[in-house]
């Protein structure tokens, strides 16, 4: 298995964008938008706006409280108290207000101000939920951060700051391997990401097959990572069925912002 870096050979985009909805619903009321980002320059504030609306035919009461999170390597979540870990974003985030009362059909602005400390050039990042009295602790996530979440009674909505200046993030691509087959129809692959920087960081990755005896060469879907300082991911590729019976050599290919060529690590397989 050998890791290299390829000259820029395909033709990326390396700007990220995200598709995310406008807002999210939980019962008779609604937060938008469901991701707040932040990138002032280390020293200086920045303000961002966040709309509650009461679409029920009762008076809502909402309190606003901050959280971190920690995303695990198969991209699972785990929830934790603000302020409690390394990267948290919530003694930077000042509320106003915190608490709101919100009659039938009433829209509100909560203003988040945050205050990057000078020199500081590392990602923070948090969760902040909107909660009612119905509100239940079950916690659910998607798997790349691309949408809010919604509850009984309770809105999830991804805080993250990410300086305007500084170094670029920097992820490394390895440990390519066949994960166990499920179906006939596809192979399924695992790729190790990573990010050894200090900025939350969005990279491409996919799949190429090149056979060794003809040079043909297949690409497979691109599907975009998120990422965060000092932490793994392992990451699931998938190769459609199809490929000519041949020895191949297959490459995950990584590709990200700031970086200044393409990554990817191979291994050899058969197509019986």
């Amino acid at each position: 298995m050998t890791q290299f870096y390829l000259r820029f050979r395909y033709f990326l985009l390396l700007s990220v964008v995200l598709i995310v909805p406008r807002c999210v619903v939980a019962q008779d009321f609604e937060v938008a938008p469901v991701r707040v980002v932040f990138n002032a320059a280390p020293g200086e504030s920045q303000s961002r706006t966040v709309t509650i609306k009461n679409h029920g035919n009762r008076k809502e009461t909402i309190t606003l409280r901050l959280q971190d999170f920690l995303v695990q390597r198969d991209g699972r979540m785990e929830m934790l108290p603000a302020g409690s870990t390394r990267n948290s974003i919530a003694n930077w985030v000042n509320l106003n207000p915190g608490f709101l009362e919100l009659e039938p059909n009433e829209s509100r602005t909560v203003q988040l101000n945050l205050q990057a400390p000078n020199d500081e050039f590392s990602s923070r990042w948090g969760i902040l939920s909107f909660v009612t009295t119905a509100e239940q602790t079950v916690f659910s996530a998607d798997r790349d951060l691309q949408t809010g979440l919604s509850l009984a009674g309770r809105i999830d909505i991804y805080l993250s700051y990410n300086p305007a200046t500084g170094n670029a993030g920097r992820i490394e691509i390895n440990t390519l391997q066949e994960a166990e087959r499920v179906t006939p129809e596809e192979r399924v692959f695992t790729v190790n990401l990573d990010n050894i920087g200090e900025r939350i960081t969005t990279g491409k990755i996919f799949l190429i097959a090149s056979n060794l005896q003809t040079g043909e060469e297949h690409r497979f879907r691109t599907i975009d990572v998120t990422t965060y300082p000092q932490s793994s991911r392992t990451v699931e590729l998938v190769m459609p069925a199809g490929l000519t019976p041949g020895t191949y050599s297959v490459a995950a290919i990584l590709d990200y912002p700031g970086s200044t060529s393409l990554k990817g690590t191979q291994i050899t397989i058969n197509v019986d």
